[in-house]
This record gives C-alpha cells, sequence and structure tokens, in this order.
C-alpha cells in the first residue's frame, strides 16, 4: 500500500467533488456474507446476476453484493449487456444470454457506478489479514489507441454501513486498469485473456473482531474522453489472523471481584488453544494461604478446582505465569504469553449472606405475605423434582429454625419443572418470584405459573434437617392446614382410610378421624336429620380429613403407592376403614385440597379384612338388592360412529356400560358381577342400573351365566321388557326351586300417580313370591329414584341446602305415591307382606325414608308403617357407599308391619363401597399395570354393596270369630245349628272346616269364601241329655289352622230323673274370691227336678261357707241335665238375702261322692266369680243321690 493517507483523502476529496448535489441510487442484496471458517474463501463468480434480455435491466445480486449510482441517470437496477452500449450505467457483462457474467460498471457523465459487497467476521476470532483476488475484465473500449489506461480503484472499510458511508483505504495493488489499449472504441470479449487481467493481494494489519461487519468497492475512475466498460470476476476472499502471542482473554472471577462464591471453580480462557504445564498458575490468599489447586480442561478454557472451600473476605491473587503457557500453532513466533496475568479477589459465602425467612414469605393469610423477587434458604424435606412421571415439578425447603411463631408456616415450595437439582437434606439457597401457584404459595422463575427457577437461582449450602411437626385433627377450622404449608408433618393419630374415588387416576386417598365413637366419617343425613344436625356433621368431618398424596403430577401412573410405603399390589391392597398412623410427608395445596405429599412408609393397619361371604342373615329365604354400575349388553360406541346412541327403549340414547374399543372389558364386567350374584345366593334379587333397550336384555344374559356357573335353572327372570323412558332400569331374578312368581308384575310410573315423576325416578317394579316350602307369600318392590347428581330446578325442587342434595322432594314425592301404590296391594296378591328394595339415593334420615317409614297414612306408630331393616339389625352407623369420604346407605331394605314379625336379618355385604376401583373391570384410561390388578371375583364389581335380608315367610293361618249356637239349651231330640265367621290375610287361601259337638260326634262344615273372609255353618242333633262344647276347626291348604269352641249347649230331658243331696266340703284355698286365703267347712243341700210337663226345673239350693261369711240361697232355676250318675243344674240367687248372683252345681252320685258348687255375677267389666272349689271334690259327709 502506498500513501495511505493520501490516497484515502484523495479518494474521498473526489467522491465528494463528483457526488456533491447529485441524486445517489443505490441496490443491496438482502444480509452481508458470512464468513464463517478461517482460512476458507468465500468465492463468487456473479453467475445468478441477469443475462437476458440483452440491453435489458435487473435487481437481481448475490447475497451482500451492492452497487450505488450517482449522477442524473442514477437508479437502483443495472443493465444487462455485451459491452456494445457506451451508456453510462452499472452492468452485469457477459456474452449475449450467457450465464457467465462479470460485474462492473461504465461511468459516464450522467451515471458514476460503484460496486461493492459487505462481509461479516464470525470466524470466532479477530481477523487480522484478508487474501483478495479476482479477475478484472474488460468488455468495452472508450476510445482508439487510448495513451492512459481507464481503471476500477479497490477500496476496504471497517466502518461502513453502505457503499457511500464510512472511512474507506485504497489498495492500489488490487485495482483494476484497462488491460488492452490498443482496441477499437466498442465491446470487447471480457472473457478473453487479452482483455483480462488476474489481481490479488493479502490486506494485513487489520484487526476485525468476531461479529464485525465490513466492505470493500470498486469505484469508476473518471478518465478523459469515454471511459472503458470494466468489470468483476472470479472474486475470493479468504479471512486469516496472524500469529500473535497467547493472552488471557477471559477469567472468572474478573478482576477486583468480591463476589465469588467460596465453594465455586475458578476459570481461565485463553485468546486461542494453548499448552500449559503443570504449575502454569498459583492462588494464593491472604487466609487460605497458597491453595493447591487442580485443574482440568483445554485447550482454550480451563478450570481451576481449590478442593477446599475458601474464606469469606479474604484477598486472593490468581497468577498465570507467561513462560508456563505457549501457543499450540506452528506459527512462531511468538509462543508464549508475552506477561504474567494476574486477578486479585475475595471470595464471598452466598451462604452466609442476608436472606428473607420463609416463615416472612408466607405470613399468616392464606396467601403470601411477600411477593416479587425474594432470596430465602431452608433445607430440603421433600424432593419431588421432574415431570409428572416421577414428580410434581419441584421440591419443598423449610427453615432450619423457625420463628417459633404457630400461625406462619416455615416451608415453601420452589417449581423447577423437570430438573433434578437437589436432593432431600440439602441446605440451599434460592432465588425466585414468590407468589400463589395454584393456591400454594411457591417461588416460581417470574410471574407465571410455569416459569421454573433456574438451577444458577438455587445454590448448595451444606446439609441440615429439621424434625417433622406434629399434626393432630381436629383442625380448628378449615384454614388450620394453612400454618404448615411446606412445611414437613407427621400426623401420629390413628387415621381411617376414607376415600379412594381419586386413587386410580391420581394415587391419591383421603385419611380421617371419625367422629368420637364412630368407626369412619359418615354423611351428614345418613345419620342427623336434614338440616343443621346434618350440615354440622359434614362440617366437623371437614375438620377431620386430609388428602394423602403419592408425589407425582401424573394421571393413571402405572404403579400406585400404598400407604405403607410399597407399591399397591394384589398382595399389598388396602380397604376403605383400614388405618394408617404416623403418616409423614410434606403438607402441601393443590387442585383446592391440602395434601401430604409423603416421605415415609405409614404405619399402616387393615382393620377391615375382606369378607368372604355375606353375614348370616338366618331364615329360610334370602332376598337380595345390587347396583350393577351400568350392566349393559350392547357396546358404548364412540361419538359419530354409526353404532353410536343405540340404547333406551327407542334405540336413540347413551349406552352407558362397556366400551366398544375396550375388548375384555364386558367379559370383566360380567364375571365379576356373576361371582357376586352367586356369593348373594339369594332366592330373590333386585338389580339396579340394567340395560333398558329394545332388543336387549340383560336379564337373559346374566341368569344365563347364573346357571352356566350354578346348573342349569338355578335362576329365573322376571321378564318385563323395557320399563319407562330411561336408559337403564331395575329388574329381579328368581330361584324357582325356592320361589315361585305369584300373578303378574306390576309396574309404578307417572300413569299411576302423578307423584312419581318416572322422568326423573326409575318406575319401580312390584312383583309378589310365594315360598315352596311354607305357602309364604311377599312382595318385593325394587326402586331407583331420583340420584343427587343432577338438579330438578325444572320441576321447582332446587338444592335445599339441607344435606340431602338435589331433588330431595322429588324423591319426597315418589316415597310417597310408591307406600300410596303398595297399599293397594298392586300385584293382587291378597297378602300383606311387602319389603321395598334398592337404590333410593337417599340417606337413612332422609325425607324419602320418612315417608316410607310412616307408611300411607303418613302416621307413625301405626300398622301400615315400614321398618328401616338396615337400621333395625345393623345399627346407626350401617353403611354400603362413599362418597366425598363420608359413608352412609342409598341401598335399602324396608318391611312393612306384617312382614317384619317374619324378617331374621339383613346385612350389606361390603364387597364394593371400600375396595379401590382401581380393581374394577373397567379398563379405559388404565396403564397395563394396573389392568393387571384385576381378579375374576365379587370384589369391586360396583360402587355400591348389596343388601342382604333373611326371612321366614309365614302362610298365616285363619283367624276364626265366635260360634254362634242356636238354641243353646235345648231337650233332646232337636237340631241345632252352629255358624261361625273366620278371615284369612293370604287372601288367596281356600279353607276347609271340622265340628266337633261335644257328644263324640262330628261333621264337616260347609264353607262359603271369598278374598280371604268367609262363613262357616253345621247341624247337630243331640240324643243323649248333656252339657256340651261345641268346637270348630278351620284349615287352610299350608296345614294352618284355627279352632274355636262355644260353651255350652245345655241339652235336657224332663224325663230323665232328679237330683237331691246334703252335706260339706273341706273349702280349699282360693275357692272364695273374696279372700282367696280362707279355708273351711263350707255346707249345702239343694234338691232340683222337672214337674210333669215342664222344661224348667224347680227345687231349692242353699250353700254356707261361714269363715266367709258367705249364705247363699237359690230363687231360680235355669235348667238340669241328668246323665246317668251326674247331675248338673244352673240358676240364680242371693247371696246373704242380696244381689242376684248365678250358679252351677255339678253333682255326681258315686263312690265317693263329688260336688262342685261355682257363684258369680256379671256386670258391665265383665264376669265376676265370688266362690268356684275348682273341680269335683269329695264331699266330707253327707250324700248325693241322683235319681232315675
Amino acid at each position: 500500500m502506498k500513501q495511505p493517507l493520501l490516497r484515502m483523502f484523495s479518494a474521498f476529496a473526489i467522491l465528494a467533488l463528483m457526488l456533491g448535489g447529485l441524486p445517489t441510487q443505490s441496490a443491496q442484496a438482502a444480509g452481508s456474507v458470512s464468513l464463517t471458517t478461517l482460512n476458507v474463501a468465500y468465492t463468487q463468480d456473479f453467475s445468478t446476476l441477469a443475462g437476458t434480455p440483452d440491453n435489458g435491466t435487473s435487481v437481481a445480486l448475490p447475497t451482500g453484493w451492492d452497487f450505488s449510482e450517482s449522477g442524473s441517470n442514477a437508479n437502483t437496477t443495472y443493465g444487462i449487456g455485451t459491452g456494445s452500449n457506451n451508456a453510462g450505467n452499472t452492468y452485469s457483462f457477459g456474452s449475449t444470454a450467457s450465464a457467465e457474467r462479470a460485474f462492473g460498471g461504465l461511468l459516464s457523465g450522467s451515471v458514476t457506478p460503484t460496486i461493492g459487497a459487505s462481509f461479516t467476521n464470525n470466524t470466532g476470532q479477530t481477523v487480522t489479514t484478508l487474501d483478495v483476488s479476482y479477475i478484472g475484465e474488460m468488455w468495452r473500449a472508450g476510445v482508439l489507441n487510448r495513451g492512459a489506461a481507464d481503471r476500477l480503484d479497490f477500496q476496504f472499510s471497517a466502518n461502513a454501513t453502505s457503499l457511500t458511508t464510512g472511512t474507506w483505504t485504497d489498495y492500489d495493488s488490487l485495482d483494476f486498469n484497462s488491460p488492452n489499449l490498443a482496441a477499437t472504441a466498442g465491446a470487447l470479449n471480457g472473457n478473453s485473456v487479452t482483455n483480462q487481467a488476474s489481481l490479488s493481494l493479502s490486506i494485513t494489519g487489520l484487526s476485525i473482531p468476531n461479529g464485525a461487519t465490513f466492505w470493500i468497492r470498486w469505484t469508476d475512475f473518471n478518465i478523459a474522453s469515454s471511459d472503458d466498460g470494466l468489470a468483476v470476476d472470479s472474486f475470493s476472499i479468504t479471512p486469516r489472523v496472524s500469529d500473535l502471542a497467547p493472552e488471557v482473554a477471559a477469567t472468572y472471577p474478573v478482576n477486583g471481584a468480591t463476589d465469588f462464591p467460596i465453594n465455586a471453580n475458578l476459570s481461565v480462557t485463553f485468546s486461542e488453544p494453548v499448552n500449559v504445564t503443570s504449575s502454569w498458575f498459583t492462588l494464593v490468599c491472604s487466609v487460605s494461604g497458597t491453595v493447591t489447586t487442580n485443574f482440568s480442561g483445554g485447550p482454550t478454557t480451563f478450570t481451576l478446582d481449590p478442593g477446599v472451600a475458601l474464606t469469606h473476605g479474604e484477598t486472593c491473587t490468581l497468577t498465570v505465569l507467561a513462560n508456563q503457557v505457549s501457543d499450540v500453532d506452528a506459527n512462531d513466533p511468538p509462543n508464549n504469553m508475552a506477561f504474567n496475568f494476574i486477578v486479585g479477589f475475595s471470595p464471598y459465602d452466598v451462604c452466609a449472606a442476608p436472606f428473607t425467612p420463609i416463615y416472612n414469605i408466607q405470613g399468616s393469610g392464606l396467601s403470601a405475605a411477600i411477593t416479587g423477587t425474594v432470596t430465602t434458604k431452608g433445607v430440603v424435606v421433600g424432593d419431588f423434582e421432574g415431570s409428572n412421571s416421577v414428580g410434581i415439578g419441584g421440591f419443598y425447603i423449610q427453615d432450619l429454625t423457625g420463628d417459633g411463631n404457630p400461625a406462619t408456616s416455615d416451608g415453601i415450595f420452589v417449581y423447577t419443572g423437570s430438573s433434578n437439582l437437589v436432593s432431600v437434606g440439602q441446605v440451599v439457597r434460592v432465588t425466585g418470584y414468590a407468589r400463589e401457584r395454584f393456591g400454594q404459595t411457591t417461588l416460581n422463575g417470574s410471574t407465571t405459573d410455569s416459569s421454573v427457577v433456574p438451577a444458577a437461582n438455587i445454590v448448595p449450602c451444606g446439609t441440615g434437617s429439621v424434625s417433622a411437626t406434629d399434626v393432630a385433627m381436629p383442625f380448628a377450622n378449615p384454614d388450620e392446614p394453612e400454618r404448615f404449608e411446606g412445611m414437613l408433618v407427621r400426623f401420629p393419630q390413628a387415621l381411617v382410610i376414607a376415600e379412594y374415588f381419586n386413587y386410580e387416576r391420581f394415587g391419591e386417598m383421603v385419611i380421617a378421624l371419625p367422629l368420637t365413637g364412630e368407626t369412619r366419617p359418615f354423611t351428614g343425613t345418613a345419620i342427623d336429620e336434614p338440616g343443621a344436625p346434618a350440615l354440622d356433621r359434614a362440617y366437623q368431618n371437614s375438620l377431620r380429613r386430609i388428602t394423602l398424596d403419592n408425589g407425582l403430577g401424573a394421571q393413571n401412573p402405572s404403579i400406585l403407592r400404598h400407604p405403607n410405603g410399597l407399591p399397591f399390589g394384589l398382595n399389598n391392597l388396602f380397604r376403605g376403614g383400614d388405618t394408617v398412623a404416623n403418616t409423614v410427608g410434606v403438607l402441601g395445596y393443590d387442585f383446592g385440597l391440602y395434601r401430604i405429599q409423603p416421605t415415609g412408609a405409614a404405619d399402616y393397619v387393615a382393620a377391615n379384612p375382606r369378607p368372604v361371604a355375606p353375614e348370616a342373615v338366618g331364615g329360610s329365604l334370602r332376598v337380595a338388592a345390587m347396583n350393577t354400575l351400568n350392566y349393559f349388553v350392547t357396546a358404548d360406541y364412540p361419538t359419530g360412529n354409526p353404532f353410536d346412541n343405540k340404547c333406551g327403549p327407542a334405540n336413540s340414547m347413551e349406552c352407558r356400560g362397556w366400551d366398544s374399543d375396550q375388548v375384555d372389558e364386558f367379559t370383566r364386567q360380567r364375571t365379576k358381577l356373576l361371582q357376586a350374584l352367586a356369593g348373594l345366593d339369594a332366592d330373590v334379587i333386585g338389580l339396579n342400573e340394567l340395560e333398558n333397550s329394545t332388543g336387549a336384555e340383560p336379564l337373559a344374559d346374566i341368569v344365563a351365566g347364573l346357571n352356566d356357573l350354578l346348573g342349569a335353572g338355578t335362576y329365573a327372570y322376571v321378564n318385563t321388557g323395557t320399563i319407562g323412558t330411561d336408559a337403564i332400569k331395575v329388574g329381579l331374578i328368581y330361584q324357582p326351586a325356592k320361589v315361585a312368581l305369584v300373578g303378574s308384575y306390576q309396574i309404578l310410573d307417572s300413569t299411576d300417580d302423578p307423584r312419581f315423576i318416572d322422568t326423573k325416578s326409575r318406575p319401580s317394579l312390584a312383583q309378589t313370591f310365594q315360598d315352596l316350602s311354607t305357602g309364604g307369600r311377599f312382595t318385593v318392590v325394587v326402586n331407583h329414584l331420583k340420584s343427587k347428581g343432577s338438579a330438578c330446578d325444572d320441576i321447582g325442587d332446587p338444592d335445599l341446602g339441607d344435606g340431602q342434595g338435589n331433588c330431595s322432594q322429588t324423591r319426597r314425592a315418589a316415597a310417597q305415591a310408591l307406600v300410596d301404590w303398595l297399599s293397594t296391594d298392586p300385584t293382587g296378591s291378597g297378602d300383606p307382606d311387602f319389603i321395598i328394595m334398592g337404590d333410593l339415593n337417599s340417606y337413612a334420615m332422609e325425607d324419602a325414608i320418612d315417608e316410607i317409614k310412616l307408611g300411607s297414612d303418613d302416621t307413625a306408630g301405626t300398622s301400615d308403617d315400614f321398618t328401616n331393616l338396615i337400621s333395625y339389625y345393623q345399627g346407626l352407623y350401617a353403611y354400603s357407599y362413599t362418597f366425598d369420604g363420608q359413608a352412609g346407605y342409598l341401598d335399602h331394605a324396608l318391611a312393612n308391619a306384617s312382614l317384619l314379625a317374619q324378617i331374621t336379618g339383613a346385612e350389606d355385604w361390603h364387597i364394593n363401597s371400600d375396595e379401590p376401583d382401581v380393581l374394577d373391570y373397567d379398563t379405559t384410561f388404565k396403564p397395563p399395570a394396573q389392568d393387571a390388578l384385576y381378579e375374576p371375583n365379587a370384589y369391586r364389581t360396583s360402587d355400591h354393596d348389596p343388601v342382604v335380608v333373611g326371612m321366614n315367610v309365614v302362610n298365616y293361618a285363619p283367624e276364626l270369630g265366635s260360634i254362634a249356637v242356636s238354641p243353646t239349651l235345648t231337650a233332646i231330640g232337636t237340631t241345632v245349628n252352629a255358624s261361625v265367621s273366620f278371615t284369612d290375610p293370604d287372601k288367596l287361601d281356600t279353607h276347609t272346616a271340622t265340628w266337633d259337638w261335644g257328644d263324640g260326634n262330628s261333621s264337616v262344615g260347609a264353607v262359603s269364601e271369598a278374598n280371604g273372609a268367609g262363613t262357616i255353618t253345621g247341624d247337630h242333633v243331640y240324643a243323649v241329655p248333656g252339657v256340651y262344647t261345641v268346637t270348630v276347626t278351620v284349615a287352610d291348604g299350608y296345614g294352618n289352622t284355627d279352632t274355636a269352641i262355644y260353651e255350652y249347649v245345655v241339652v235336657y230331658d224332663p224325663n230323665g230323673g232328679f237330683v237331691t243331696g246334703g252335706g260339706w266340703i273341706d273349702s280349699p284355698a282360693g275357692a272364695y274370691a273374696a279372700d282367696p286365703s280362707l279355708t273351711g267347712k263350707a255346707t249345702f243341700g239343694f234338691v232340683a227336678k222337672y214337674q210333669k210337663g215342664a222344661n224348667v226345673p224347680v227345687g231349692n239350693t242353699e250353700f254356707q261357707f261361714k269363715v266367709g261369711n258367705l249364705n247363699f240361697k237359690s230363687a231360680s232355676y235355669e235348667w238340669l241335665v241328668v246323665a246317668g250318675s251326674k247331675a248338673q243344674f244352673k240358676g240364680v240367687g242371693t247371696i246373704n238375702g242380696e244381689g242376684s248372683y248365678q250358679f252351677i252345681i255339678t253333682a255326681v252320685d258315686g263312690q265317693p261322692d263329688t260336688f262342685r258348687m261355682k257363684i258369680w255375677y256379671e256386670d258391665e267389666s265383665g264376669t265376676h266369680v265370688v266362690y268356684d272349689n275348682g273341680s269335683q271334690q269329695a264331699i266330707g259327709g253327707g250324700s248325693i243321690v241322683v235319681h232315675k
């Protein structure tokens, strides 16, 4: 380069003179040419310039290339030519239509062209040399035999931003001068060597930093006369670096740093790859002294590990020794560093720096007291880092000492996403953004829930530990757990596993402390009346529960965590009612609940083992009810499938059972259901949630399956077809060897009673059965009332807020309609025994159950009342269903008064409600490991437990009324007529009767009956005088009888004789009613006879019991019967001369003579005995004579 300063000045002076006041136009291709690799050339042959049409124009340029024009004809397009055109312009020169092009121009009085390009150093190093070469081509001679050459001047700029800005430096060795001065004016072939020149130069002494942009350009020299057409082709530029001495480019820490962590590693980065000796640096500190430091890495960046913690605040010096560091390249010299490099710094213990305590961030409220960017410190008490499949995206830290304030939490959650940065027991210092994330006080990376705290913001500060804080229930209020949020806690109490609805999906369960004296939490209206009592129970329950989670955020995890810390499996099950104690973990908050993220195993006790069979209920018959949980034989197809919505009576409703794409689901459901029904071993079973589709009969399928399992003909079903309009119905199956159907089934729906809204409740099904061994009949009514799950606002029945949930009054009205319907004996059973069963969707204390218990007369304590058999036999705390962690029963068995005496027991078989639903048949969403937990047994067949009732059903005996006899006093040879009415609660029974006339003769009674009531008649002629007892016996077809007696029929013979007697007896104790203790001598004397032709006897009688001051005298006789040696006569008389008393004397003329005296009177209150010596008593003296 010659005279660069002069050339630089001259170029700009000339350019200013040329361009001043004239318009300038530029065109530039997008971007800059990126030079990415040292010693690798960038080339450009301009073949992408436009080549057609000849003498046309274009703007197409290679990336990074540019041209600029000044003058009156300046524009932003270049010409396309062969050199034949003498117009001033920027040109793409070349033969006609050839792709071989060159980039240049032709200066004229109206246009001054400049061409060039921009380049960016992306080599990663500072470029110090550029190797530039190109071929200059002459495409037009301006004049013939020009004495001096025209030329393109080459220039370089390190600070230009375009072809017309910046400072430019000339490099004359790269100027292109016209090579052919003898040519005739006009077009030339620039591809001819005669018209070319090859130019090259290494431009040195540059310092182009990595990332910097520089420019090159060619300006057209304005020669006298017409200018030549000159161009550039086959351009090449190569970035290079000159060999410089290696130097330290960067260090960590920087010189003067005061925040270098005491446990951190140092680093040294050189300007180029280097070789170092084993002693290429020293590290000396004011307190730590000379620190023996290991190094690694290279050849450009080295890591220095002191191996020990430096001392906070001391002064340290790192010296890099120049003579121990040499460059790797072979371009020498130089080789070694020019001088030692020294860095001074002070170590800083970030862990000892002030921070905001966690308890200050938490505060005593429900939300963070401090929000925004904070730095805090604590020990990791729960490490749940990683994605949802392995964690919950972060970890919990707790202040090592706490503030001693029980109202403020000492823990906080740090959200780190999928990173794995810490471990339990580490003490860490964390900088993050304090805020509420889904209701839990959290450190995020910024203001969004998804923003993670980066690893650089988490500084290890050793190890530590805190003891778990014991937490006892009940909580004082629902917000009390907030004070433990983020802390390591322990629940020492034995808590009941109360809810596991989300266990399959989220691996979580509810553990609870039951109310005092109870075994588990119970639903409010299962124990208490709706309203304040039930609501208070629910509130108290809410203070006694906590969610036990599994430390994962994933749904449907393959491995489920058992509370004992081991994987849940068939050999490691749990059931509702089992207990856990000493549950330890971190108390967090998510999805609206406080929850324990466990850090260890709890003390688990299997307190509620699986029942192998239902509890014994006694009786000769068993009646059961079970919810099948949507047993459909028709598959549920996806929306849009032509087989979708093919259920219901009109085959237009969504199917609710197994999914068509789950090939094993129906078989699994059916197998479990059959095992459960077989295990019930009931003679009659009412079923809920059966498919109710035209052309599909789930009961036929169930019965076929049971008969395959238990033997042909074991079960049959009541064939109702579809019932109502819903997709599900109720149904009945029975064992025909034990019971028989009596009459037809009947359905209760809105057509029977508008109070029973069958678009809300499923219609009820009633069927009468007869016990084949006893003949006893009973009617079973299966029900499925409106659920609580959806509202009844459309019919004016909102949730009353009293604990009964939705539609309570709809269920109440249905219950009223039900008992009123049953009072009409809808099946025509002729039997008073009714049992109401099924899913009433009402807990024990709710309105619907109260209405049933009152019976059809709506009055308690009357004969039509129904009794809750579950409560009657199991007590207050029975259950068969769990919802929201609270137990109760919706599936009922209620018997009316007449059937209650025949019930022997009622039990719930707990095979479903205590089992987690991961064990059920459903395969939707379950991963293979969960599917494998299925077993072909009865457990978790449904979500409701079945109820079983035992009974000894009797055929009621007929009941006789009083016998009517006419006449009751008659002479021998006269016909005596008798009749009696009877009733039978079993109104369909038929009866026979027998009369026993008391004289050794009997006869068949004539029976006339209808609808459980009838009359028996008979007649008889007595041939022998006597006092006879008439007996009638009625019997039904099952051996049940009743007997009635009439006393007495008196048959006399006026010509049969008379009787006389006198003497005394020893009156026994108890004979004298006024004083039963009195005994002693009683005297008597009597005469009784018929006068000739008379029908009424005459005579007189006296009887004296002096000790009792009793002196009886007859006034008249009514009849006298003499039969052999025995005589009886009856009359009236006075005692002590007063009153009117009846008497009968029975006297026997025998060996010895015997005597019995009975005296009584009657008034409105009944018969009152005055004296009766009780039996035929031998006289103590005197005689009795029967005269023929």
